[in-house]
């Protein structure tokens, strides 16, 4: 059978690099959380955390440009 090549957009394409961002600030705030013995822990945790709540606004900014219009 057949299957025809997935074609990827523009908009897909930078989903997934916000997803990989938020992915990866994530990632740092549990690390420095759970791991880091540093004095600046805190303050490290604060900016990642600042960092994933912009990366986050930024992919629901772009989620609602993804969706379709409706026709009215």
């Amino acid at each position: 059978m057949y299957k025809k090549p997935v074609r990827i957009t523009e908009k897909q394409v930078q989903l997934c690099y916000l997803l990989e961002q938020l992915y990866d600030q994530v990632n740092i705030v549990i690390h420095d959380a759970v791991l880091s013995r540093a004095s600046n822990r805190l303050s490290v945790i604060e900016s990642a955390a600042k960092e994933v709540e912009r990366v986050s606004k930024e992919m629901q900014q772009h989620v609602n440009s993804m969706r379709r219009k409706r026709k009215e």
